[in-house]
């Protein structure tokens, strides 16, 4: 498998590479120009240039300007970068909230710095732009007169102006005539296309940690072992934990914490939840989040029944229970390969006399609003109601946490 990513350099007035604006691409020879979620674009391109390529191998340590939509701003995902190391820009489209000034107002006392994509002179901006650091007015979508008013406006302030879509050389000494510091468009550098092969996801460390989860001894330390032999799954942790900005180096510390803190049945759940979406090859991630919700819903029911002790393995049934659909492999393929106990395998297959199957019918004629008789429970209707809620509750925190 091969990871793609675009970057377009950034000059200052004597043509020095100050930073790289990067760029989605999807594949080899896409242009990136249109794709339909922004949100999935910014995620997939941070987790190519960290994972993948390394952000300082991409930028030759210089700032990397990237693209961040409004839900993006809002959420943690840009407490995984140094401040030091990015330039977040803001998309032209972002609605101008008092929400967003006070968040923004948030990564700049951080240390971040705030750029503003395709500044036409637009007046919705005002209420923002005392936050913003780089202005990048947009070359082909303003005349010169609108450019030398912005220039004029801004020239003595400390925000820095950006000349974009620069494509020639009067253009060029015309804006750096006027005030403009820094300079991007096609008559210094297009967008350079890079590929590096990266090692296809492979279910291998995940069904490690599986099985060490599954042992009725499992072992943290183990488990922190398992997950630091995998660079893209220490990465997805320490964004669970959201303590990225304070890795430096110390990554056995910052892994047996966050692995402690999470405990056997967190972690437990978080790798299924990962396993389910970074192999989902059919399914919207809707189908993820129901085989998530039918899983905690079941555990939570063995919780109130006679097979307390069981609880773990309701989990896995009720999560596996959809495992085929997701992955479009057979259940018996799958369940082959990482070796659950016995009786989690028996009632997905339908198999001898599970004493699971009971819950795991009533838990899929719930979710249709239709329950099948009630299993043997310590708990009334009333109750099995908001512990249902409660799991739907619980399932929309967990996906917010890994996005």
């Amino acid at each position: 498998m091969q990871a793609h990513i675009a970057r377009q350099a950034i000059f200052d007035r004597n043509l020095r590479v100050v930073g790289y604006e990067l760029l989605y691409r999807a594949k080899e020879g896409d242009r990136g120009a249109v794709f339909e979620d922004g949100d999935r674009a910014t995620r997939s391109l941070l987790s190519t240039a960290l994972i993948d390529f390394g952000l300082s191998n991409l930028t030759d340590g210089r700032r990397a300007y990237i693209n961040f939509t409004e839900k993006l701003v809002m959420s943690d995902l840009i407490l995984l970068l140094e401040p030091q190391q990015i330039t977040i820009e803001l998309l032209e489209d972002i609605p101008v909230t008092e929400r967003l000034a006070r968040r923004l107002q948030e990564l700049r006392e951080l240390g971040y710095r705030m750029a503003l994509d395709d500044y036409t002179g637009d007046a919705r901006y005002d209420p923002i732009l005392p936050l913003i650091d780089v202005l990048k007015v947009d070359f082909l979508q303003t005349d010169r007169d609108m450019q030398e008013r912005i220039a004029q406006r801004w020239h003595h302030s400390g925000v820095e102006l950006l000349a974009e879509k620069v494509e020639d050389r009067e253009t060029y000494e015309w804006a750096a005539r006027n005030g403009y510091r820094l300079f991007q468009g096609y008559f210094f550098a297009r967008p350079m296309n890079l590929r590096k092969d990266a090692p296809n996801f492979n279910t291998a460390t995940y069904i490690r940690l599986l099985r060490e989860l599954n042992r009725p001894d499992a072992d943290l330390r183990t488990c922190t072992e398992i997950i630091r032999t995998d660079p893209a799954l220490t990465f997805r942790l320490l964004k669970r934990m959201r303590t990225m900005q304070y890795y430096h180096g110390n990554s056995e510390w910052i892994l047996e914490q966050a692995v402690a803190y999470l405990g056997i049945d967190e972690l437990h759940h978080w790798t299924m939840l990962l396993l389910a979406r970074n192999f989902n090859v059919t399914c919207s991630d809707e189908t993820v989040r129901e085989a998530y919700l039918r899983g905690i819903f079941m555990e939570r029911l063995l919780e109130e029944s006679p097979l307390r002790a069981e609880k773990a393995m309701g989990f896995l049934v009720g999560m596996f229970s959809l495992m085929d659909r997701i992955m479009n492999r057979p259940m018996e393929e799958l369940l082959a390969e990482v070796a659950l106990p016995r009786e989690v395998t028996d009632t997905l297959l339908g198999q001898g006399e599970s004493r699971l199957w009971e819950y795991l019918a009533f838990v899929t004629s719930y979710e249709r609003w239709e329950p099948a008789k009630l299993p043997q429970l310590n708990i009334g209707e009333e109750a099995l109601s908001e512990l249902y809620m409660q799991c739907i509750r619980d399932t929309d925190y967990a996906f917010r946490c890994d996005q």
